[in-house]
């Protein structure tokens, strides 16, 4: 019979001695040397990433391909920059699952990328409002408004 002494219930294993297993412990934080490693790759992708995200981006206003009737003109090219803040959101996304692996030292470093990218895309794009609002005032004819106003004297 068993122990009525005993806390344990007596459907429970017993182990006694060199038959007891280690404690369960918390997960281990990825090696030094290995975290390290994997945040210069994660960099070099997410430097990938962001350009051929501006790339993409890119609108060529008035570029038509094979154009038999073209004068050479210039070529205005107009980024998008919702590419490449959709490029910095994913760079911190990628920091969640990288905290979930444990890698510190790339999750810190995916963050801090992520949001300087977030940065350069939202300052891009306030740049280039502001520009498309000076030059439409700046042209003959234009109020501050956007309407036309007559030039000629009376």
């Amino acid at each position: 019979m068993t122990d009525p002494a005993s806390p344990r219930s007596p459907g429970l294993p017993q182990f006694r001695g060199d038959n007891v297993p280690p404690p369960r412990g918390r997960r281990r934080w990825l090696p030094l040397a290995g975290d390290i490693a994997l945040a210069v790759g994660l960099l070099v992708l997410d430097g990938i990433g962001a350009v051929a995200a501006f790339l993409l981006g890119i609108d060529y206003s008035g570029w038509k391909p094979f154009d038999p009737g073209a004068d050479n003109s210039d070529i205005a090219l107009t980024p998008n920059w919702l590419y490449v803040g959709i490029a910095g959101g994913v760079m911190l996304l990628t920091a969640a699952l990288l905290y979930r692996l444990r890698a510190i030292v790339s999750t810190c470093l995916q963050v801090l990328v992520g949001i300087a990218v977030l940065v350069a895309a939202v300052g891009g794009a306030q740049y280039d409002e502001h520009r498309g609002t000076r030059a439409a005032t700046s042209e003959p004819g234009l109020s501050a408004h956007g309407e036309t106003v007559s030039t000629t004297a009376r």
